[in-house]
């Protein structure tokens, strides 16, 4: 079992969101629907970049969206949208991008080693 750094979900101003975000030392889950569940991930040692984005009705709400850019086939750009904190969030997945992409490069370093 991973360790879950930061779970959320959408800000929907009161109405349920039945989709559901966690973020662990390598991925990030996207969990979505209630009948049907539907379960994405995207390894973070593909992030690329994270940018946020807050009109001011979000700022004055404390919410944002956080734009993923990723070397991922299914989910080159992904949004993760009205998230509480956005900032901290988005600071929090870039710090874990670059440690999962430092642990990635050490594995294949470590596996070209073995191979010689």
């Amino acid at each position: 079992m991973e360790d879950v750094l930061w779970e959320g979900k959408p800000f929907q101003f009161g109405l349920p969101s039945f989709t559901k975000y966690t973020l662990t030392a390598s991925r990030i889950i996207i969990e979505r629907g209630v009948l049907t569940k539907k379960r994405d991930e995207i390894r973070l040692y593909r992030i690329r970049d994270v940018s946020t984005k807050r009109n001011l009705w979000e700022r004055m709400l404390g919410i944002g969206d956080i734009t993923l850019f990723s070397t991922d086939a299914n989910n080159p750009q992904f949004v993760i949208r009205n998230i509480r904190g956005s900032i901290k969030v988005a600071d929090l997945l870039a710090e874990a991008a670059e440690q999962s992409r430092l642990r990635h490069k050490a594995m294949e370093v470590t596996e070209i080693a073995q191979e010689m």
